[in-house]
C-alpha cells in the first residue's frame, strides 16, 4: 500500500479517550474498501485519558511521538500514530498538526474527523470518488445525521439575515419560513439531492475528507480560532484560490453533536463560539463595526434569551 491508495484518519481527542479508541474501532470494522492510517493528536488531555491512549498505542504497536520530537522523529507510513501535544490548542492548530503530519508523509488526501461520530456503512470510497464528479472540490463531506435523526449540513453562507433579522422578528419569519417550506415540499426537494454530488458554502467540521495539496496552498487552518467558524473560514479561503466544498448525499454518519466538547461548558463554549464567529465576520467577510454589532446582538439574543425560551416552553407543553 501506498500513499496514493491510503487514506490517513486524522482524529483531534481532548479529554474523551474512550470516544476516540471506539471511533478507531469503528471506523477499521466497517471501512473495508480503503487503505486507513489513523492519526491520534492528543490536544493534552489530561493524565488519565492521555495514558488510556498511549496504552492503546502500544497494545497495537502504534507509532507514539510528543510534539517536540515530530520535527525529527522518523514516523512509517505503514503505522498508525498517536501524537502527543504540549498543550490543549484548539480545533483549527490541532487538527493543522495532524494534516502537516499527514502531508509530511506523503499522502494526497486527509480525513479530518470528530471523535463523536458514528459510522454505519462505508464512507471514504463514495468520497474519494466525489472529487472527479465536480471541478475545483478541494474538501467533500457526507449526508450528517444528528443524535435526534435531524440534517447537519451542508449549509449556505451567513449574513445578518441568518445571525440577526430571522431570530429578532422570529414572529413575523417563522410562520412565513414555514410557508414556504410547505409548498416547496411538494417539489420533493429532499429527494431531488439524494445520491447526488453537489458544490455547498460549507460542511459539519465533524468528518471531511480534504485535498491536501489545496489545503498547503490555502495555509491550512487559520489558527486564530480555538474552536467554531473553522469550516467557514476554511471556505473563504479556498473561494480566494478558486476551490469549493462538496456534498456526497448518497452516504452518510451519525454525529452524536456537543460529547467532544461537553466538558468545556455551556457559557464557555458559547462565548468561544461568539468570539470565533465575529473574527470571521471581521476577517473574512469585511463587516464593520455596525455590522459586527449585529451580528454579537442576534448571536447573544439567540444563544441566551430565544434558544432557553423556546427549550422552556417545549418541556412545558411535553408535560402536559
Amino acid at each position: 500500500m501506498n500513499q496514493e491508495t491510503c487514506v490517513p484518519v486524522i482524529i483531534l481527542n481532548w479529554n474523551r479517550s474512550d470516544l476516540t479508541i471506539s471511533l478507531v474501532k469503528n471506523i477499521s470494522n466497517v471501512e473495508n474498501e480503503v487503505a486507513l492510517r489513523f492519526i491520534v493528536v492528543d490536544n493534552a488531555s489530561s493524565s488519565e485519558y492521555r495514558n488510556m491512549l498511549i496504552e492503546f498505542a502500544n497494545i497495537n504497536n502504534w507509532s507514539i511521538a510528543t510534539e517536540t520530537e515530530l520535527q525529527d522523529s522518523c514516523l512509517k507510513t505503514n503505522q498508525h500514530i498517536l501524537l502527543l501535544l504540549d498543550k490543549n490548542y484548539g480545533y483549527a492548530k490541532g487538527n493543522n498538526f495532524g494534516l502537516k503530519l499527514a502531508r509530511k508523509l506523503g499522502y494526497k488526501c486527509a480525513l479530518i474527523s470528530n471523535n463523536d461520530v458514528v459510522i454505519e456503512k462505508p464512507v471514504l470510497k463514495r468520497l474519494i470518488l466525489a472529487f472527479n464528479e465536480l471541478e475545483s472540490i478541494a474538501v467533500v463531506g457526507p449526508r450528517i445525521y444528528g443524535p435526534n435523526g435531524e440534517r447537519q449540513g451542508p449549509y449556505s453562507k451567513p449574513n445578518l439575515y441568518h445571525y440577526f433579522f430571522y431570530p429578532v422578528f422570529i414572529p413575523i419569519l417563522w410562520p412565513m419560513k414555514k410557508l414556504v417550506k410547505k409548498i416547496l415540499s411538494k417539489k420533493s426537494i429532499s429527494k431531488k439531492d439524494e445520491g447526488t454530488t453537489r458544490y455547498c458554502y460549507r460542511l459539519t467540521g465533524c468528518f471531511m475528507l480534504m485535498d491536501l495539496d489545496v489545503i498547503e496552498k490555502v495555509g491550512w487552518f487559520d489558527e486564530n480560532t480555538f474552536l467554531y467558524a473553522e469550516e467557514d473560514i476554511l471556505a473563504e479561503k479556498l473561494e480566494k484560490v478558486g476551490y469549493k466544498m462538496a456534498y456526497v448525499d448518497s452516504v452518510y454518519i451519525k454525529h452524536m453533536h456537543g460529547q467532544s466538547t461537553q466538558k468545556l461548558g455551556n457559557k464557555s463554549r458559547l462565548l468561544q463560539q461568539l468570539n470565533a464567529e465575529l473574527y470571521y465576520f471581521r476577517r473574512y467577510r469585511g463587516y464593520g463595526p455596525i455590522k459586527l454589532a449585529l451580528v454579537k446582538a442576534g448571536f447573544i439574543y439567540s444563544n441566551f434569551f430565544l434558544h432557553p425560551v423556546v427549550s422552556k416552553i417545549r418541556g412545558f407543553i411535553k408535560k402536559l
